[in-house]
């Protein structure tokens, strides 16, 4: 049974979490504003649902140094850690194929975008935050 954790990972604001259980997905997200809190949030999921294999998306923004990348950095690296085949995602093609869904120049079955205020990215019918989707895109491009 393939079990993927995918995330969208943030080291002081919100971390998307989509988890692919063979064809099934499933899509959680964590709020909190400490770096440490959501690696223990990561680890219990792992610990929860046992997956195969965690992708994330990784970062090259590093000449900013303030204190939110460098927290990033911080999980990223205790991420590395855990017990559990890791692999990472460019931000940049993350943040390409975003940009490009936006536009209209790609498509993802399933996923759509419906603009206007309380629309957004909507996974088979259902409403997704942006932080979701791009933990699905970490998937969706290491899959492709």
């Amino acid at each position: 049974m393939t079990r993927i954790l995918a995330i969208d990972p943030s080291g002081t604001g919100t971390t998307g979490i989509c988890l692919i259980n063979n064809k099934s997905i499933e899509f959680q997200e964590y709020k909190n504003n400490h770096w440490a809190n959501h690696y223990e949030f990561i680890s219990s999921l792992v610990k929860l649902y046992q997956p195969n294999l965690l992708l994330y998306e990784n970062t090259n923004f590093l000449s900013n140094r303030s204190k939110d990348s460098l927290n990033l950095i911080r999980l990223l690296g205790a991420i590395e850690c855990l017990n559990l085949k890791t692999e990472s995602i460019n931000v940049l093609k993350v943040k390409e194929l975003t940009k490009q869904l936006f536009a209209g120049t790609a498509t993802i079955p399933n996923l759509e975008y419906l603009p206007g205020r309380g629309k957004g990215w909507l996974w088979k019918g259902k409403r997704i935050s942006i932080h979701q989707l791009e933990a699905y895109l970490v998937w969706y491009l290491w899959n492709k």
